[in-house]
């Protein structure tokens, strides 16, 4: 008996400039709420195309105590940032086709994963 095989979702790589192009987009919807977008991960310090952009959010610290990414999830979804995800201090999203890590290192929800749906 044969079973169905799950396909596999095509991988769109991304470039560094994908990443400055979406950092540079959160900053715009973020920065009045008091957060700010920084770009990280392989885009930065490897060669060639990555199989996702790494974005770490800070917040401004004399104006925002704590936060979690579900806090900030209207605005990045105004940027074109679709939540799939939460895992901790990782959310999984996506973007123009490409797959978006986001992280908060400062996150208290290490315990739950979440999938949003919006």
């Amino acid at each position: 008996m044969l079973l169905p095989v799950e396909k596999q979702k095509e991988i769109n790589y991304c470039t560094q400039q994908d990443g400055i192009n979406l950092c540079a987009i959160l900053h715009e919807k973020l920065e009045p709420l008091g957060y700010f977008p920084a770009l990280t991960g392989g885009l930065l310090y490897k060669d060639g195309n990555r199989k996702d952009i790494d974005i770490l959010i800070y917040r401004h610290r004399q104006k925002i105590a704590e936060f979690e990414i579900i806090d900030i999830t209207k605005a990045m979804s105004e940027a074109g940032v679709k939540v799939t995800g939460y895992h901790g201090f990782v959310t999984k999203a996506e973007w123009r086709g490409f797959i978006v890590d986001i992280f908060n290192p400062e996150t208290n929800d290490t315990e739950n994963e979440l999938i949003y749906n919006n």
